[in-house]
């Protein structure tokens, strides 16, 4: 199949989304795909380049909004028409509306990924109603939009699981976290920080006021920033003021986020966090932006699965006494820990290998592309 895909962004960020986009580049160019990127510029530049992606930057700041609006979408068609793109790929209100846009008057089939029940309702529905076919990361993205009247298919998140994989750590966790000390317990919580993610984060970082007093080696690491990541520096910086040593440590925002699933005992996430430190063999204790499912063990796999590790969906509300004793009982059988990251790693394996994921995506693209609605 000759596919000419053009992957439409926001931009080149640190997220999932865009982490979505980046890890269909391999198993895309293995079926030899022609990539293209259409967006503004960020720190994921280098990683969608080494992805297979061909780049065109698409920006404008020129007000007012409808003279940006056409200048964009311009520029979309412009990229559409001399690589001969045969499917746009979007991912994002507004751009993904004006590439939309520009693809339906190029009579380019289009296909739209919902990441989320975030989008606003109008938006989300109006780029849906431009598309072919739309596909739901997860079951309570499909429930969600389609209670809305958003039909969709559902085809999760993939994982390289040659990147991802269990290391006996050739790097030492002091290249990477220079201030932890080697025989320390290490739980690293990874995300955005914004909206409830930045809470959860709150909220397990207060969970470590009432931690026993033999947890002295037991350390938290923030990966990430976010809109209110000056809170969650603020609370540390006061937390580790208390305790008189620093025990929480943030590290900001990583484009390779693999040295510190490695150097984990322990993973806090939620979404593709959850299923990337699996894949690395480590435990996992779900939390998200709908809230608490727990620690990702064999019964919980179909539940964590449904509900999307949290972020779509959820057990109950965290709160910093829910997480403090889920890490207590986590932490307190370090083999049962150790088995249950192994388990993990084989169950990722089996459900969500990036190569499958990339597979189901460009036999929709083929449906699309011979007219038939996704």
């Amino acid at each position: 199949m000759s596919s000419r895909v053009l992957m439409v962004l926001d931009s080149m960020g640190t997220g999932g989304t865009e982490t979505y986009a980046q890890s269909l580049g391999k198993p895309f160019v293995e079926k030899g795909v022609s990539l293209h990127y259409a967006g503004a510029d960020g720190p994921f530049h280098q990683e969608f380049i080494r992805a297979g992606y061909q780049i065109h930057l698409v920006a404008s700041d020129l007000q007012p909004l409808s003279e940006r609006k056409k200048v964009l979408k311009q520029a979309y068609q412009k990229v559409m028409e001399q690589e001969q793109i045969s499917i746009v790929h979007v991912n994002q209100t507004p751009s993904g509306i004006l590439a939309a846009n520009a693809a339906n008057e190029l009579r380019i089939p289009v296909v739209f990924t919902m990441h989320g029940t975030y989008y606003p309702h109008e938006e989300a529905i109006e780029l849906a109603q431009l598309c072919d076919a739309i596909i739901s990361v997860s079951k309570p993205v499909q429930r969600y939009w389609l209670a809305k009247g958003i039909a969709s298919t559902v085809i999760s998140n993939g994982v390289d699981l040659e990147r991802f994989h269990p290391q006996a750590s050739d790097r030492a966790r002091g290249t990477f976290l220079p201030n932890v000390p080697e025989d320390a317990t290490v739980v690293t919580y990874v995300s955005r920080l914004a909206w409830q993610k930045a809470s959860v984060c709150n909220m397990v970082l207060r969970s470590t006021k009432t931690w026993p007093a033999e947890w002295n080696k037991v350390h938290i690491v923030v990966v990430g920033t976010g809109a209110q990541v000056h809170h969650v520096k603020e609370l540390a910086r006061n937390l580790n003021k208390m305790r008189g040593e620093v025990y929480i440590h943030l590290v900001g925002e990583q484009t390779d986020v693999l040295p510190y699933y490695e150097s984990s005992d322990l993973v806090i996430g939620t979404g593709r966090v959850a299923l990337e430190a699996m894949a690395c063999g480590k435990p996992v204790l779900a939390i998200g932006n709908h809230g608490y499912v727990g620690l990702v063990t064999p019964k919980l796999y179909e539940l964590a699965w449904d509900y999307y590790f949290g972020d779509h969906d959820s057990i109950e509300k965290p709160s910093p006494h829910l997480i403090s004793k889920a890490l207590q009982e986590a932490l307190g059988n370090q083999e049962e820990l150790k088995q249950i990251g192994r388990m993990g790693r084989a169950w990722v394996s089996s459900v969500f290998p990036i190569q499958q994921k990339g597979e189901e995506i460009l036999a929709l693209y083929e449906r699309v592309r011979k007219g038939e609605r996704g």
